[in-house]
């Protein structure tokens, strides 16, 4: 039996999936923030638990700013890494709305930017379009003194997409996600713990041709109508109807990956 490569699993769904941000990307985000803010995170709540109010944080894809405002209300610092214009742009507003003045905006990649030296190193869903996750994370160590967080999808095990990803692509994988992380982790010898999400807010469709471009979309199958019988057939045995919408067993929940870089588990360890 071949032994599954993480690392390359990554880059190729990564790259099978890159789409470049426009302007109708940034709306569609900004749109799923405001959703993801009324619910209660636990991941970002467990962070700031552990954070010191001295601490500094180097924030990776802060997007509108859902972690990066709790994030400088309770450290010293926050210098987030942003690449899209209007994404900062937003950030600003928000961060100026609420009256925040110790966060720092670079407009850069990751892949670009020199930041420093700082305690925490965050990720919250910024990682996805980057096909390298070793170079990502490598760099994520070399900037963190204390800790390094990934905040990531996390598919359910018994998922409509798993199911049509494995049958379409031969991998139950339809995207990067917190399985594939956790294992390319390992390969590189960080062993990181993980904190799960409780619960699952599953999707809901008014009607199965909405659910099939659904499907689609998550499938990077665009417009294509190769796939449709086996989407539909499919959609039509696993969703349940009820109140007059289509709900899936697939939906939005998230897996925190968390560790020491390797040089602080050293100190650690000969203290």
């Amino acid at each position: 039996m071949e032994e599954c490569n993480w690392m390359d699993l990554w880059r190729k769904l990564v790259m099978r999936g890159f789409r470049p941000k426009g302007e109708g990307m940034v709306e569609k985000y900004k749109a799923h923030a405001r959703k993801k803010k009324e619910r209660p995170d636990a991941l970002l709540n467990f962070i700031l638990e552990e954070m010191d109010a001295g601490d500094t944080v180097l924030e990776i894809g802060p997007g509108t700013g859902r972690w990066t405002i709790p994030l400088a209300g309770t450290g010293r610092k926050v210098t987030a890494i942003e690449p899209t214009a209007a994404m900062a742009d937003m950030l600003r507003e928000n961060l100026g709305r609420a009256g925040i003045q110790n966060a720092e905006i670079q407009l850069q990649s990751w892949e670009d930017a020199s930041p420093g030296m700082h305690d925490l190193v965050i990720c919250a869903h910024g990682m996805y379009g980057s096909s390298d996750l070793a170079a990502f994370v490598r760099k994520m160590e070399q900037c963190a003194r204390k800790r390094c967080y990934l905040a990531i999808r996390l598919p359910p095990a018994d998922g409509i997409l798993g199911e049509l990803s494995l049958k379409i692509s031969g991998c139950r994988h339809d995207s990067p996600d917190a399985i594939i992380a956790y294992n390319a982790l390992y390969t590189l010898g960080i062993y990181a713990n993980v904190l799960i999400e409780e619960g699952m807010t599953n999707w809901v469709n008014v009607s199965l041709e909405d659910a099939v471009r659904r499907a689609r979309k998550h499938l990077n199958l665009g417009i294509s109508e190769a796939y449709d019988d086996l989407i539909s057939s499919t959609l039509n045995r696993r969703l349940k109807f009820s109140g007059g919408v289509y709900t899936w067993p697939d939906g939005m929940r998230s897996a925190l990956l968390w560790w020491r870089p390797a040089s602080n588990e050293k100190t650690i360890t000969s203290s």
